[in-house]
């Protein structure tokens, strides 16, 4: 109908705030038209007396599911219009006194129906039918977008479920994500009590779950190994969910569940206990029968491992150590896939382990980041690892493209995130649907040691942004104690041993109830001299690999054109390339100030040369015995401390590679 005083008219008299008018003035002719009827029978006003007084209780009657309020309003707004019916039907409806009554008493009927209905809501606003008295909440929480609560909400203790409805085109589930702070505060909850789990074959529909209270605070006991002397493709379990399930996740690959092997992502800042939660992960694989752990943590070594050290396969707690395992798994996952792979296996199961004595196999890297930046490269270990029968686990603290190679988060299918610093970190350490359905593990930072969430193949997905505990921390004497009753010695077996070579046979053995007082401080804190002899040590071994693999097997293949028995002559000592100072002339080591300014004259060679990025790489014919006089290890921390400047250099997404910055000089008049 077009916009006319006609049509203006008629939607004014349909508003809903007009029944209570129009009812009152009806009820005048009404009254009239009853006077004219039945006003002189006795009968009929007794009549109209009991017909009045069984409408009014009827209407107390009907009020039982309302308001006490709307009720006795409903209630008393019948018996006085009824009454005045019944009286103006007896005597003249028409009576100065009695239409004076009707006028005034109608109005204020009226009046106090149409306050009612203005306090209550405003019946323009609708969404889908209902009135915003029913979405209330979405209304003040997301403003004015379309969205509407499904019935009434389902309630059990201490969890509150919402069915949710969205206006097609208008609002999104990764909307309401965005706006979960905004309904917790409206609600005066924490916004990790409030998760959004949307309909997997609706896109404008799903529930909020609401847990009013946290359930978690008082954490969990550790109850021991769930499966001691089992295989470990049983599930490994390592704490409790907010509605009190148990928080666990598995390792290998399931062809029959059609679950990956998969390897883990460990994300918390300082004090949100990540290291704690994985040792229950740890101890849950050593007391399986067909499974082995290598550990490195050249951070906090025995602080993290010393209860372990007597179970760990292979343990490594110092910069070179953990490089030289890191090293070492190229060449063990050829071997194991090669082997799995002559034996028909597609993936390691627990008959692989029965058959070729080839146990599952979890590489446990504490504080990665310091491995990335020192030039460690783990994406071949990560994209070949789980077919071999093996998981990464990588721990850190922040994993950004500084601190993590892209091409390795890539390969991380697990996520276990504790508290975290901000809002950006936890984007880079959950994925973007578990943000969207309301995880936020930034709000609690490392204030409730052991709160986390997990992603990871099998765990229900709606699991995903459910926030869990691990197990409350037991002294390292209770760890000692679990594993010496319940671990399962298994021996990592000839293809891995043969395949890891010089530096796993060398590893240091740990001897249970050996104390940690009688470790040799240089196998977790080395000195310069050490740490550079296991780097040579690590070079030399690299460099004899390559060489082996290029010289020809003995059972055929092209000899080289080389006379073994030819002198070789001596090389011009003005052609000796040679680190720095003069032939025989001994080097001292440079102060910090000296290092540092050599390391700076260096970047400004390198823009002369027109160089767009720099990288260890650049700087290291120039080491320890060279220019800067320094070791491997300083010039990362270096580099890395000169990137947050951001006056020389700043970082890339390539781990290792800086930009280089041409700074412009600012002349002072």
């Amino acid at each position: 109908m077009a916009d006319t005083p006609k049509a203006d008219l008629w939607k004014a008299v349909k508003h809903p705030r007009m029944r209570p008018w129009l009812a009152t003035a009806a009820s005048m002719p009404a009254a009239v038209g009853m006077h004219a009827l039945w006003g002189g029978s006795p009968l009929a006003g007794a009549g109209l007396t009991v017909a009045a007084g069984v409408l009014t209780a009827s209407t107390w009657w009907a009020g039982e599911g309302t308001s006490k309020p709307r009720r006795l309003h409903a209630t008393l707004s019948t018996a006085a219009g009824t009454s005045y019916l019944v009286i103006a039907t007896v005597t003249d409806p028409l009576d100065p006194f009695l239409a004076s009554t009707w006028a005034i008493g109608g109005m204020v009927a009226a009046g106090g129906w149409n306050m009612r209905q203005i306090l209550r809501v405003n019946p323009d606003i609708k969404t889908d039918g209902q009135t915003a008295s029913e979405t209330g909440l979405l209304v003040k929480s997301l403003g004015k977008a379309k969205a509407a609560l499904k019935g009434e909400p389902k309630v059990e203790p201490n969890k509150v479920t919402a069915a949710y409805k969205l206006a097609g085109g208008e609002l999104t589930n990764a909307d309401l994500g965005n706006r979960i702070n905004n309904i917790a505060g409206e609600l005066g909850i924490s916004p990790n009590s409030i998760r959004i789990v949307p309909d997997p074959e609706n896109a404008a529909e799903g529930e909020f779950v609401f847990i009013p209270k946290d359930m978690l605070t008082e954490g969990a006991p550790y109850p021991g190994p769930s499966a001691p002397g089992a295989s470990i493709v049983e599930p490994v379990q390592v704490g409790i969910y907010e509605d009190g399930e148990t928080e666990q996740f598995w390792f290998p690959a399931d062809e029959k569940a059609r679950r990956n092997a998969t390897h883990f992502s460990v994300t918390g800042m300082n004090g949100s206990a990540k290291s704690t939660g994985m040792t229950w992960a740890i101890i849950e694989a050593l007391t399986r029968r067909d499974a082995i752990v290598w550990a490195i943590d050249a951070a906090k070594g025995m602080q993290t491992l010393g209860p372990l050290l007597p179970y760990l396969d292979w343990v490594e707690m110092t910069m070179p150590g953990g490089n030289a395992m890191i090293d070492a798994l190229p060449q063990v996952i050829t071997a194991r896939a090669d082997e799995l792979g002559r034996h028909g296996f597609k993936n390691w199961t627990p008959e692989a382990y029965e058959k070729l004595g080839m146990p599952y196999l979890i590489v446990w890297i504490e504080e990665s980041a310091k491995f990335f930046r020192d030039g460690a490269e783990l994406e071949a270990v990560v994209e070949a690892l789980r077919s071999a029968g093996g998981s990464v686990i990588v721990s850190q603290q922040r994993p950004s493209a500084t601190s993590m190679p892209t091409d390795v988060r890539e390969q991380l299918g697990g996520a276990f995130c504790f508290g975290v610093k901000g809002s950006t970190t936890a984007d880079m350490a959950l994925p973007d649907d578990v943000r969207d359905a309301g995880a936020r593990p930034e709000a609690w930072e490392n204030r409730k040691p052991g709160y986390n969430y997990l992603v990871a193949p099998g765990v229900d997905e709606e699991r995903y942004a459910m926030k869990a505990r691990t197990w409350s921390p037991i002294p390292d004497d209770g760890i000692r104690a679990v594993l010496e009753r319940f671990y399962t010695p298994t021996p990592a077996g000839p293809t891995t041993t043969m395949a890891a070579g010089e530096a796993y046979a060398n590893r240091k053995i740990y001897l249970p109830g050996q104390s940690l007082t009688s470790v040799d401080a240089k196998e977790t804190v080395m000195s310069k001299n050490d740490e550079q002899r296991q780097e040579e040590a690590l070079l030399e071994r690299q460099v004899m690999r390559d060489v082996t693999a290029l010289v020809p097997d003995d059972d055929g293949g092209p000899e080289p054109d080389v006379d073994p028995d030819q002198a070789i002559e001596p090389v011009p000592d003005d052609q000796v390339w040679r680190f720095g100072g003069q032939p025989g002339e001994p080097q001292k080591e440079k102060s910090q100030e000296a290092a540092e300014a050599e390391l700076l004259l260096m970047l400004a060679e390198f823009r002369e040369q027109g160089l767009e990025e720099v990288g260890p790489r650049h700087f290291q014919p120039h080491g320890t015995q060279g220019r800067y006089g320094k070791s491997r290890a300083w010039l990362s921390g270096k580099l890395t401390d000169l990137a947050d400047e951001g006056v020389h250099i700043e970082e890339t997404e390539k781990a290792g590679t800086y930009k280089l910055l041409y700074p412009a000089m600012v002349h002072l008049d």
